[in-house]
């Protein structure tokens, strides 16, 4: 009988130390995965901002090919605007221009392009991550898209 008692008093003083180990884990453990979680959210907001900005500038791109002589570069922007579907990067910049498919060099106006010529539509602009002193995303990240295509008007 006198061992059961030691016993139990034992068992008690146990659970006694142990009762707020769940919560110190808990508090260790749980900020790491919300901060992993985070970066992963961040990682896939930068994928699909990359796939916004190719979409938006091939549209951009197509649009211009067949309308040289009907549209200006405004329309051309506000169509690639209203592609990016309301995401936005810190100081973007749209450019329309005539394009050597060689170099890819600047040769001038779009709107001046013959057929046959080519087209190009290119967005720049910088990706701010969500957590941008922990994650391993630079912040900002620098991104450029361009589209060519070969010009159907004109």
């Amino acid at each position: 009988m006198a061992h059961s008692v030691i016993h139990t008093a034992i068992d008690t003083c146990r659970r006694i130390r142990r009762r707020g180990v769940g919560a110190v884990e808990a508090a260790i453990v749980l900020p790491v995965c919300f901060l992993l979680l985070l970066s992963i959210f961040d990682f896939g907001r930068m994928i699909m901002m990359q796939q916004l900005l190719e979409n938006a500038a091939r549209s951009g791109a197509r649009l211009a090919i067949t309308n040289t002589s009907t549209l200006a570069t405004s329309n051309i922007q506000s169509n690639v605007t209203q592609c990016l579907a309301g995401q936005t990067l810190g100081s973007i910049a749209i450019q329309v221009y005539q394009v050597d498919p060689g170099t890819g060099a600047n040769l001038g106006a779009w709107t001046s392009t013959p057929l046959g010529g080519y087209i190009a539509v290119q967005i720049t602009g910088n990706f701010t991550p969500i957590v941008p002193k922990l994650s391993l995303i630079p912040n900002p990240l620098p991104m450029t898209v361009t589209a060519m295509m070969l010009c159907e008007a004109n």
